[in-house]
């Protein structure tokens, strides 16, 4: 198999590294927040947030508007359809450095199987029947999604899944229907462990080191190892605790 990572200029990787790291907040972060409320400014914020804070990947500010509008958490780095508010359902926790791939479902609630009906005219409030919903709503059901976490297309994450665990992999049209344990590999209708991504003794160094903590920029020095497979040894040297 080709080595892609010989002839790199580490010194070159580990600046744009850096750089890349230093984006996130620009001076009009406030204004673009207030901004976002009007529909009509919301095509000026998308671009001022892809032109001034490198894109939705880095932005602070859209964190913030998801947080305010929408009662969601997104961490650093995370990345894709997750960064569009509106997509993911109120009290949803997403930690640093997740992937997402196109399709993904997240539910937070059942239609109440152990009634007459099925029908949201007997207990959601949107429907204009009752003053308020009378069954859970998404705030009382929170998805907590943990840090390098990877769900593939057409992941759909069903209520009874309440966390999914730091560097586990969520296979392409897996249904998760229970808590996925961290750095575990699940797929399947309903979702089921296939295998662990590491042996504990790693899980555990992993776990512990928290990398996930750290900025791009201040992991730019360890940037070759982490290009590369893990080995155990070299990565318990990084002091990144």
């Amino acid at each position: 198999m080709k080595n892609y990572r010989e002839g790199l200029n580490w010194d070159e990787v580990r600046r744009n590294a850096i750089s890349v790291g230093n984006k996130g907040t620009c001076r009009l972060s406030r204004w673009m927040v207030r901004a976002y409320q009007h529909r009509l400014f919301r095509p000026v914020v998308r671009y001022l947030i892809e032109r001034c804070e490198g894109g939705s990947m880095h932005s602070s500010t859209l964190r913030t508007i998801l947080k305010e509008r929408d009662g969601v958490e997104v961490g650093l780095y995370s990345y894709g359809p997750i960064l569009r508010p509106g997509v993911l359902p109120e009290g949803t926790r997403i930690g640093r450095y997740c992937s997402f791939a196109p399709g993904i479902n997240i539910f937070r609630r059942n239609h109440p199987k152990d009634r007459p009906s099925l029908h949201p005219f007997f207990y959601d409030q949107r429907t204009g029947v009752f003053p308020h919903d009378i069954i859970d709503n998404n705030r009382d059901n929170p998805l907590i999604i943990g840090n390098d976490v990877w769900l593939g297309s057409g992941a759909t994450i069903l209520p009874g899944c309440r966390k999914i665990g730091n560097g586990a992999i969520v296979a392409a049209s897996a249904v998760v229907t229970k808590d996925v344990p961290d750095f575990a590999i699940v797929a399947g209708n309903p979702a089921k462990l296939l295998a662990y991504r590491f042996d504990e003794e790693t899980i555990a160094a992993l776990s512990q080191s928290a990398w996930w903590s750290k900025s791009l920029g201040e992991l730019a020095p360890w940037i070759e190892k982490f290009s590369g497979p893990l080995e155990l040894r070299e990565f318990r040297r990084f002091p990144l605790s």
